[in-house]
């Protein structure tokens, strides 16, 4: 019986690289070990970007569409939709240093890095 890492070393390169454009081309296995980038993988990152991407991963000026809150505690999700970030809402992010600071329909925030990378959103 083979080790699951040495299973994909028998597979095409066809169907090697089917495997990892299906699972979004991973940087390690399952183990932590490093796969190796193939030709595949440099396309994905030259002609696919995500439709959700975390609010820090916004450039200041740029606007994005809240689509989902991922707090680490229930009591932030209550704290955040009271400020109005709810899902659907639209934000632009001003600035990125020393604090998040966002604008959400007439309000100004500034925010902890921390939160703003469980905040979600889809580039508008």
């Amino acid at each position: 019986m083979r080790k699951k890492c040495e299973f994909e070393h028998i597979l095409s390169p066809e169907v090697t690289e089917s495997v990892c454009t299906f699972l979004g081309h991973p940087p390690t296995c399952p183990h932590g070990k490093p796969i190796p980038r193939g030709k595949c993988c440099e396309k994905f990152h030259k002609e696919m970007k995500p439709l959700v991407t975390p609010l820090n991963e916004l450039q200041p000026g740029e606007e994005g569409r809240i689509v989902f809150i991922a707090p680490k505690n229930h009591t932030r999700l209550d704290r955040l939709s009271t400020m109005g970030i709810i899902p659907g809402s639209i934000v632009r992010l001003h600035q990125k240093r020393p604090s998040f600071v966002l604008e959400i329909g007439e309000t100004t925030l500034a925010l902890d890095g921390e939160i703003v990378k469980e905040i979600y959103v889809k580039r508008v």
